[in-house]
Protein backbone atom coordinates (compact mmCIF):
# COMPACT_ATOMS: atom_id res chain seq x y z
CA UNK A 1 0.00 0.00 0.00
CA UNK A 2 1.16 3.28 -0.31
CA UNK A 3 0.54 6.55 1.14
CA UNK A 4 -0.23 10.04 -0.28
CA UNK A 5 0.46 12.93 2.10
CA UNK A 6 -1.78 15.99 0.88
CA UNK A 7 -1.24 19.70 3.04
CA UNK A 8 -3.88 21.88 3.25
CA UNK A 9 -3.16 25.63 4.15
CA UNK A 10 -5.46 27.87 4.56
CA UNK A 11 -5.37 31.28 3.46
CA UNK A 12 -7.14 34.83 3.46
CA UNK A 13 -7.29 37.50 0.65
CA UNK A 14 -7.00 40.69 2.17
CA UNK A 15 -7.60 44.31 0.07
CA UNK A 16 -6.76 47.61 1.80
CA UNK A 17 -6.10 46.20 5.04
CA UNK A 18 -10.18 44.27 5.14
CA UNK A 19 -10.47 40.81 4.24
CA UNK A 20 -12.44 40.27 0.98
CA UNK A 21 -12.08 36.57 0.91
CA UNK A 22 -10.83 33.15 2.12
CA UNK A 23 -10.24 29.52 1.05
CA UNK A 24 -7.95 26.83 1.01
CA UNK A 25 -4.97 25.26 -1.00
CA UNK A 26 -4.73 21.43 -1.23
CA UNK A 27 -1.40 19.98 -2.78
CA UNK A 28 0.48 17.06 -2.66
CA UNK A 29 2.85 16.03 -0.11
CA UNK A 30 5.05 17.29 2.65
CA UNK A 31 6.96 21.00 3.04
CA UNK A 32 5.94 25.16 3.00
CA UNK A 33 4.02 26.53 1.27
CA UNK A 34 6.75 29.17 0.39
CA UNK A 35 8.43 25.92 -1.23
CA UNK A 36 5.07 24.95 -3.07
CA UNK A 37 4.86 28.40 -5.08
CA UNK A 38 8.25 28.49 -5.78
CA UNK A 39 7.63 25.21 -7.67
CA UNK A 40 4.24 26.24 -9.33
CA UNK A 41 3.30 23.07 -7.19
CA UNK A 42 0.37 25.09 -6.23
CA UNK A 43 -1.99 27.09 -8.97
CA UNK A 44 -5.54 26.37 -7.63
CA UNK A 45 -7.52 26.27 -4.52
CA UNK A 46 -10.98 27.13 -3.02
CA UNK A 47 -12.46 30.41 -2.37
CA UNK A 48 -15.33 31.60 -0.06
CA UNK A 49 -15.87 35.52 -1.25
CA UNK A 50 -16.91 37.93 1.74
CA UNK A 51 -19.91 40.69 0.73
CA UNK A 52 -17.63 43.17 -1.26
CA UNK A 53 -15.11 40.46 -2.92
CA UNK A 54 -13.81 41.97 -6.37
CA UNK A 55 -13.60 39.35 -8.86
CA UNK A 56 -11.51 38.79 -11.91
CA UNK A 57 -7.51 39.54 -11.12
CA UNK A 58 -6.59 40.40 -7.45
CA UNK A 59 -2.96 41.02 -5.86
CA UNK A 60 -2.28 38.40 -3.64
CA UNK A 61 0.89 37.97 -0.83
CA UNK A 62 0.32 34.09 -0.17
CA UNK A 63 3.54 32.85 2.00
CA UNK A 64 5.02 36.44 2.29
CA UNK A 65 5.04 36.09 -1.43
CA UNK A 66 3.31 38.52 -4.07
CA UNK A 67 1.06 36.50 -6.27
CA UNK A 68 -1.12 37.01 -8.86
CA UNK A 69 -4.46 35.07 -8.41
CA UNK A 70 -8.09 35.38 -10.37
CA UNK A 71 -11.32 34.64 -8.82
CA UNK A 72 -13.44 33.13 -10.90
CA UNK A 73 -16.77 31.45 -8.53
CA UNK A 74 -15.20 29.44 -5.73
CA UNK A 75 -12.18 28.69 -6.77
CA UNK A 76 -8.89 30.97 -7.82
CA UNK A 77 -6.18 30.52 -9.64
CA UNK A 78 -2.47 31.61 -8.66
CA UNK A 79 -0.19 33.49 -11.95
CA UNK A 80 2.98 31.24 -10.89
CA UNK A 81 6.76 33.06 -10.52
CA UNK A 82 7.61 31.05 -13.96
CA UNK A 83 5.40 33.28 -16.74
CA UNK A 84 6.47 30.57 -19.23
CA UNK A 85 3.96 27.96 -17.22
CA UNK A 86 0.27 27.90 -18.88
CA UNK A 87 -1.20 29.29 -15.59
CA UNK A 88 -4.75 28.76 -17.31
CA UNK A 89 -4.11 25.19 -17.65
CA UNK A 90 -5.74 23.93 -14.09
CA UNK A 91 -8.96 26.11 -15.55
CA UNK A 92 -9.07 23.97 -18.95
CA UNK A 93 -8.64 20.44 -17.23
CA UNK A 94 -12.02 21.49 -14.65
CA UNK A 95 -13.62 22.79 -17.09
CA UNK A 96 -13.23 19.76 -19.55
CA UNK A 97 -14.41 17.50 -16.59
CA UNK A 98 -17.51 18.91 -15.78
Amino acid sequence: MTEQILTITGIQFEQNGRIVAHGAVIRPGEGSLSAALGTGAVQMGTLHPLRGCPAGRQQAALAGKPMEAVFFGERFLLKGAQPQRDWLAPLRRLVGAL
